[in-house]
């Protein structure tokens, strides 16, 4: 029997000490816990901590550095929902694990458990596309109207179905040079001049392409203000992740709020600053009417559905908003949200109030269709980049700090799936998945055992090997573990001896045709090894294809589906030629137990 190269040897061995290392953080204890942190990210202090849990009434099991750990997830959603009303720290769900520092010092963390394993809120959001066309066909309509003024073309009527956008020349003849700078000037438009019944249309619409890549920067843009709002939420390792072209995937793992969770990622709200309008007799007057009473005005409602008029200039906007906290009045003690504008929106604010001491100034809270009036104060002094917004509760002021921080959605997102999974039936999951592993690996180990004797004891080493490379490989990468995840371990675990079974038979082969048993056994590797790369190299295609494109279940199916069909490999034709070689090498073998 030739002999097995030295560096095989240490390759496996090498490989086997990392999945050892790496596997062992998922046999320590690990518990709910909730981090806290203040508003620079500084770890607070061991006092803070002490202070935290012993001036609120929740179940705890202790505290590490800047965590505290619970029981179980209950008793961590419990005492979150307590410590959230204090807006002093930023408290966010996670895991305690009791792992030794030398692990931590490499890396070595336990496998993150998804959705469907831990438990949390699960949201599909589509970009609305059409709400992406009436933006830009209401910005063709301007820029055309321009154009059309500053090039002295006169015209009667407009016409914008939100899709095309129609001009009525009044000029008979729009000369070709005039035409092909307008074509030159919207290229990304579709520009076409038709003469109907002695009457010039110039017509102009988006093209598709366009359309496209309009709708592709819009999700860009949305997933990162999406994962700046998750951050806000307080959730450890969340999962956010496109899917399709128009389409967002969001997963919360351990948060149970899905209403507040909702009403924050689907938002596209912001705020405007307006000076007040007459007197509170015109607001009613107005409202009464129908119409605005006082010029260069817009009736508007006011939380309790009172009347209100406000200016048409937008003093600041959204858009012009740096920063916002939440937290309370240092006078009243009431709920409030601290902003920080802009240079160029500090600038017309100052100029705004300077002017209007004594005056009125609403702030308006909009969002798509929908504007509202959520506070109106007297402006008592100038004031320009910092000030502060009252008049909103506790959990208002929270979730309006969130969403001017993380600013506006390029273009408004409906949530088109929900779910919500509960802790308790992760748990369930995580058991199920268990057991089955267990059943499919005693079934393949009873099954080795008895068909191949010996070298099924072999096949059944490998096999552990696998289960260890896999969750070795999922804890270093930090890929998220699934209840699809762990179906492609339990398929694993029947891939993981295919390949030996092909080789122990095409020993056999060689045993029947009379070659000695040591010849028997390298031909049997040498002869199978083409049959098994050709067989897990189809496989690992469809599996690479499923992780690229698909998401989701599939995604996660995928991953360990990878991962196990690459270790099954080096396990099969490396791990148990080196064991087998250590048996029988050099060995005068006069038959082998297979």
């Amino acid at each position: 029997m030739s002999r097995y190269p030295l560096w095989k040897y240490i390759l496996v061995i090498l490989v086997m000490a990392y999945s050892v290392i790496y596997t062992l953080p998922n046999f320590y204890d690990t518990y709910p816990s909730i981090n806290i942190t203040n508003y620079e990210n500084r770890q607070i202090s061991t006092d803070e901590i002490t202070n935290i849990v012993s001036n609120n009434s929740f179940s705890y099991m202790g505290t590490n550095g800047n965590s505290i750990y619970f029981k179980s997830i209950d008793d961590q959603l419990n005492a979150y929902n307590i410590l959230s009303s204090n807006k002093k720290f930023i408290y966010t769900l996670s895991n305690y694990n009791q792992i030794p520092s030398w692990l931590h010092a490499i890396n070595a963390q336990p496998v993150s458990l998804g959705l469907d394993l831990k438990g949390g809120v699960h949201f599909l959001l589509q970009i609305d596309t059409e709400n992406v066309k009436k933006s830009r066909a209401n910005q063709l309509e301007s820029n055309l109207r321009n154009f059309l003024i500053d090039n002295g073309i006169r015209y009667s009527n407009v016409q914008n179905n939100n899709n095309e956008v129609k001009f009525s020349l009044v000029n008979k003849n729009l000369n070709e040079e005039t035409l092909s700078v307008l074509s030159d000037t919207f290229s990304d438009y579709d520009v076409t001049l038709i003469r109907e019944n002695e009457q010039q249309n110039l017509f102009a619409r988006l093209s598709d392409d366009s359309l496209a890549d309009d709708v592709k920067a819009s999700m860009t843009k949305n997933l990162a203000i999406l994962r700046s709002r998750v951050d806000e939420l307080g959730v450890s390792q969340p999962i956010i992740q496109k899917q399709g072209k128009d389409r967002i995937i969001v997963q919360l793992p351990g948060l149970q709020d899905s209403t507040r969770a909702k009403n924050i990622l689907g938002s596209t709200a912001t705020l405007e600053f307006r000076l007040t309008k007459g007197t509170p007799e015109d607001w009613v007057a107005s409202d009464t009417m129908g119409a605005t009473t006082v010029g260069e005005s817009i009736l508007y409602r006011q939380k309790n559905g009172s009347p209100i008029l406000l200016s048409r200039n937008v003093i600041a906007s959204g858009k012009d908003i740096e920063g916002a906290n939440s937290g309370f009045d240092s006078q009243t003690n009431q709920p409030a949200v601290f902003v920080n504008l802009s240079s160029y929106g500090a600038s017309n604010m100052l100029e705004t109030t300077s002017r209007n001491i004594g005056n009125r100034m609403a702030v308006i809270f909009v969002e798509q269709d929908k504007s509202e009036v959520i506070n109106v104060a007297t402006i008592r002094e100038a004031f320009s980049k910092r000030f502060q917004i009252t008049g909103i509760d506790l959990q208002e002021a929270k979730d309006l700090a969130i969403l001017l921080r993380s600013g506006s959605l390029s273009a408004p997102m409906s949530i088109v799936e929900e779910r919500t999974v509960g802790p308790s039936l992760g748990s369930e999951n995580i058991i199920s998945g268990r057991d089955s592993m267990i059943l499919g690996m005693i079934l393949v180990i009873l099954f080795m055992f008895i068909y191949y004797k010996n070298f099924g004891l072999v096949a059944n080493l490998a096999l552990f090997a696998n289960i260890l490379i896999i969750t070795a490989t999922l804890s270093l990468f930090q890929a998220t573990l699934t209840l699809s995840g762990i179906a492609g371990i339990v398929l694993t675990v029947g891939m993981a001896v295919d390949a030996n079974v092909l080789i122990y038979e095409r020993i056999r082969e060689e045993l029947l045709n009379g070659n000695s048993p040591n010849a028997s056994i390298v031909s049997g590797y040498n002869k199978a090894f083409s049959t098994i790369s050709d067989a897990n190299i189809t496989t690992l295609i469809a599996a690479v294809a499923l992780l690229t494109i698909g998401t989701g279940v599939v995604k996660g199916f995928a991953v360990t589906l990878v991962i196990g069909i690459l270790s099954s490999m080096f396990t099969a034709i490396i791990g148990t030629r080196a064991v087998i070689s250590i048996i029988y090498e050099n060995k005068s073998n006069k038959g082998l137990s297979i």
